[in-house]
Parts: structure tokens; sequence; C-alpha cells
């Protein structure tokens, strides 16, 4: 028999044991959390530096320990939003069941601005007011200040907000991007803050070059008043004829979608025969996804006669564009609003006065929308099933097509279709809705589903989708620069 000292001996040891234990089981919980939070902190810097592929290697050693951290999935929520990836409404909903407001909040909003719903207004007045310290939020309040054309003011603070946000380039990238409509020098600036912080050249390095060139050229314009451009289809799209000095000519498509308000010339012979001078080679400084390979980019700058520039600069290069010579940006053509009415087919640059004139005559039969610039896209508030939403105008696209980060919030039921791409039948979702812009109602049969986010530059500015050229063929259309509006006649 056990006498009570032996008993309470053994007792002691077995305390020991299990005091032991939990310490050890402590340590671990300790180093493994440490580890995590380690993991974490080297996520948040690779994002930081726009190295995503790094930052995703680092959550899924995350995900080994804890699936369901909410810093992790806040984290996976940023990066798949920021790429336009399906994946984030999935990992939204974890969020949501986190139990972390907070990131939960902060995701909602950035989602409601990045498809350009027009409820993020009110959401970032609520959110502002609960998380008056959260730095993605006073992000997503710095981009629509820029959106509303606050330039200077979001110059002066984008070093803070930087410092704020988990991407911690994006503030300067948004500004290197707006900057080609306000100041070459600026773009170029700002470039080189991007690079600087990722590391690395970035896709706009490329232009370093010719913004150079650009902010050393004086662009004179001649036209007069009123100048009519022959008109010219461009498959479903429209456009015109540019004339240069020696009498050579150019079919050009309209096209909101090119970028960086440049002029493109898509086959080499033609853009080396237009007189002028070239100022600039890129070796491969050129892909579209229907180029096997990207091409040698040229700069030429020329002199035209119709409409009449001297030291316009365009990029030319060989391709397979079968719809015309090449497409520009409306924003080529400074100090006039271009007004394309395929209906007539007429095309015609106004000066301020024209334009005053033109809209003050049809005042009972237009529609003005004011439109947002991005980099010279141009985004313009419409309906969507009576949500209201931001589209980007693409005139060198087809019809009505929207991403999938924005059905559920429009009330879209996609369905699945086949479209012919280059001989193949392809399957694609497909949805119909009723699209309102102001009073004019569109009847959408067929709109194109796709995870393409249509004016993602990198910087959680987007849209619901864009609006092509098989809707603007029902109205003669004016792009007003002087009061940054499209006016609509209707027919």
């Amino acid at each position: 028999m056990k006498t009570t000292c032996e008993l309470k001996n053994r007792f002691r040891g077995i305390k020991k044991v299990l005091l032991s234990i939990i310490i050890c089981s402590l340590a671990l919980v300790s180093y493994g959390q440490k580890n995590v939070d380690s993991l974490l902190r080297l996520t948040r810097n690779e994002i930081g530096k726009f190295s995503f592929r790094n930052a995703e290697n680092y959550l899924q050693e995350v995900e080994k320990t804890d699936s369901l951290h909410p810093e992790l999935l806040y984290l996976y929520c940023e990066m798949k939003l920021l790429l336009g990836n399906d994946e984030f409404m999935v990992y939204m909903e974890k969020l949501r069941n986190s139990g972390v407001s907070e990131y939960y909040h902060v995701m909602k909003l950035k989602h409601a601005h990045f498809i350009g719903l027009a409820e993020y207004e009110s959401l970032l007045e609520k959110y502002l007011a609960y998380y008056p310290d959260n730095g993605e939020i006073k992000f997503v309040q710095w981009l629509s200040e820029l959106d509303k054309g606050n330039y200077e003011m979001c110059m002066q603070s984008a070093y803070g907000i930087s410092e704020e946000t988990v991407f911690k380039f994006a503030p300067y990238l948004a500004l290197f991007n707006i900057s080609w409509d306000k100041n070459y020098k600026n773009a170029v600036a700002y470039m080189d803050t991007v690079e600087q912080i990722i590391g690395r050249e970035f896709y706009g390095s490329g232009y370093r070059e010719i913004l150079k060139i650009l902010s050393d050229t004086e662009l004179k314009d001649f036209n007069d008043g009123l100048t009519e451009l022959p008109f010219a289809w461009c498959g479903p799209g429209m456009g015109f004829y540019m004339i240069d000095e020696k009498g050579d000519s150019l079919k050009i498509e309209l096209d909101t979608g090119t970028g960086f308000n440049l002029m493109t010339v898509h086959d080499k012979s033609l853009g080396k025969n237009i007189s002028g001078t070239d100022v600039l080679v890129l070796e491969k400084g050129i892909s579209y996804n229907y180029m096997d390979k990207p091409a040698d980019l040229y700069y030429k700058k020329s002199n035209f006669s119709v409409p009449a520039y001297e030291n316009l600069i365009f990029g030319y290069f060989d391709s397979q564009f079968f719809k015309a010579d090449g497409c520009t940006s409306p924003f080529v053509f400074k100090n006039s609003a271009l007004h394309i009415d395929p209906i007539n087919e007429k095309v015609y640059l106004m000066d301020r006065q024209n334009l005053d004139r033109y809209i003050k005559e049809n005042k009972d039969k237009i529609e003005k929308v004011p439109y947002i610039v991005r980099n010279g896209w141009i985004f313009i508030p419409c309906k969507i099933n009576g949500t209201e939403t931001l589209m980007q105008l693409e005139t060198g696209s087809r019809d009505v097509n929207f991403n999938t980060l924005s059905l559920e919030a429009l009330g879209l039921e996609s369905y699945a279709c086949s479209i012919e791409w280059n001989g193949q039948d392809f399957p694609i979702d497909k949805v119909d809705c009723t699209l309102e812009i102001g009073r004019i109602k569109y009847e959408v049969n067929g709109g194109l589903v796709t995870d393409r986010v249509y004016g993602n530059l990198l910087y959680g500015l987007a849209s619901s989708g864009d609006i092509g050229p098989l809707f603007m063929q029902n109205f003669a259309f004016t792009i007003d620069m002087f009061n940054q509006q499209i006016v609509f006649e209707k027919n």
C-alpha cells in the first residue's frame, strides 16, 4: 500500500510533466503564430512591390497553418480583386464569415468602387465614419478625388496614401496614367517612382522615351472652327480618313479604348510612306491579342492637311488589323470636340464656339452625359436593370460586355452560349438586360461576359463592362472635351 508521501511525490511528478507539455504546446503555438505573422508581413511587402506571385506563395504557406485566418482572406481578396479574378467572390464570402467586420467592409467598398457602382459613394461616407484611421479606405477616397479631377491635391498627398495602403506602388501608378492627360514630364517622374518601389521595370517603362519626345514637341493646330473629315466604316466601328501633306490617306478607326492619347497605324508600309520623320524605334514595343508575337514600334512626327496639324506624333508597326489602317484615341485632337454621325456618315472637329452652337440648335433631341477620363479611356454613368454603375465607352469593341465581378451586383444571370473566333466555336457566357444612359434605353440581347476587367489599370479603378460601336451606331455623338461629356443626338 502506497504511503501518503509517495502519492504526493507521484502527483508532483505528474504536475511537472503536464506543466512541461503545456509550456511546450504554448511555445509551439507561439512559434506557429510568429511564423504566420512573419509570412503575412512578407505578403504585404510583396504586394506593395507588385510581386503577386511571391505574395501568393507566402499565403499558401499560411493556409497550411490557418486557412481561415482573417488577414489571409483579406490579402487574397485584395489581390484577386485587383487582378479581376472571379475567385474574389469566394474569398469575400469567407471573409464575411471571419468575424472581422473591418476587413470585410474595406473589401466591400473596394469592390463597389472597382466595378464602378454609384453605391460606393455612400459606402465610402459610412465606412470613413466607422474606421477613420483605415488607410485602405483613405486610398479609395483618394482615388475618388483623382476621378473627380483633383489632380494637384492628389499629387501632394500621394506619399501619405502610399504609406497607408498595401499597394505601395498604386498611387504613383495612378498618377503616371493620369499624367498623360496633364503633364508628360510628371508621367516620367511617376514612372521612376513606381520602378523604385517595385525594384524593376513595369509595363509603362517602354513609354519613357516617347514621353520625353512628346514633352518637347509642340503640336500645331491649324483647324479653324469646323473641320469636316471624310467618314469611314471600320467593320462594326466607325472612323474617318486623314490625309497627309503630300496627299496620302489613312483610314483610321475611332477607338476610345486606345490609351495614352495616341494614334497607331497597324500597317508598317503605310506608316513608313506617310510624310514625316521617324523619331523613335522600340524593339518588340507593341503586341495585340491577334498578333503571334510583339512587333517593333516606330514613332513618326508628321504633318497632315486633313485635319490640319503639324508635328502630330503617331506610332506604326506591322500587324494584321483588317478593319482600318489604324486606330486613334479621340484625345489625339487637341482643342477640338469630335463629332461622329454614323447615320448620315459625317465627321467633324468642332471648336468650342461651333460646339456650343450645335448643342443650342439641337437642345430638344440631345442627351448630355458626363464622363470620367482615365489614361485616355472614357467611362460614363449608366443604369443596368436599374442599378447605376460606370461603363467604359469602347468604340473599338463590338456590343455591350460585362465582367464577371459585376454580375451579382447588377442582378445579372448569365447563360451558356458560344461565339465564333478564327473559324472555331468557343464557349462563352452571355446576359440580357436593359441599359440606360440618361433618357436613352437600349435592350442588350446576348451581352458577352468576360473575366477581363475593363479599365483595370492595376490600381483599383475599373467599371462593370464596356459599351461598343453597335450601340453607338444608333446616334450621332460628340466627345466634348471642353465640358467633359458625351453628347448623344437621338435619332
